[in-house]
């Protein structure tokens, strides 16, 4: 078995694609800066779960009565300790967190990660008003052009850049031309 290791999906605090690489018999995992492997999210809580060395020179988790829970593939970890495969995304809290056990990966393997926000109870807008930002091949992004806050921006200052020009030349006309000699009599 390969170098057995955890890489952060999710983007948080800059941390996405970090990678843990698994040695010791146990991890703790949390917000906490005494956490093993510490992740300074809101949505994870100061010692969130742990991670535990199997048997087999795996990992299993556990919860450790977590705010927002924890989940194996999208399944919720009660009180159990539960065991990792290799590809498995583990999710604490709202960060997804990728568990690699070092195998060879002899096919290509595509991972599509979703965190249902209403489950961890984090939800500040439903689904449906969410974008989905993992396909970035999408066509349906909304352009600058499409903006109506900032098209006003916009023309509000190429017309405030057009009235200065406008000053500036009218002012440059009557200095040069304002002191026409008064017509004799």
């Amino acid at each position: 078995m390969g170098k057995v290791k955890i890489t952060i999906l999710s983007e948080t605090e800059k941390m996405r694609g970090t990678s843990f690489p698994l040695v010791n018999d146990q991890y703790t995992v949390g917000r906490s800066d005494t956490a093993d492997i510490c992740i300074p999210d809101p949505t994870i809580s100061g010692h969130h779960c742990t991670l535990l060395k199997t048997e087999d020179e795996s990992y299993a988790v556990r919860d450790e009565g977590s705010t927002n829970g924890t989940r194996v593939n999208g399944e919720k970890v009660e009180t159990e300790v539960i065991p990792l495969k290799n590809g498995d995304i583990l999710q604490v809290g709202g960060v997804e967190i990728l568990f690699d056990n070092g195998e060879e990966h002899h096919t290509e393997v595509h991972t599509m990660t979703v965190i249902n926000l209403e489950e961890t109870g984090t939800v500040s807008m439903t689904p449906s008003q969410m974008k989905n930002l993992g396909n970035a091949n999408s066509n349906h992004s909304r352009s600058l052009r499409d903006n109506r806050k900032h098209n006003i921006i916009i023309y509000g200052i190429i017309g405030v850049v057009a009235l200065l020009a406008l000053g500036a030349i009218a002012y440059a006309c009557i200095s040069m031309f304002g002191s026409a000699p008064a017509p004799t009599p």
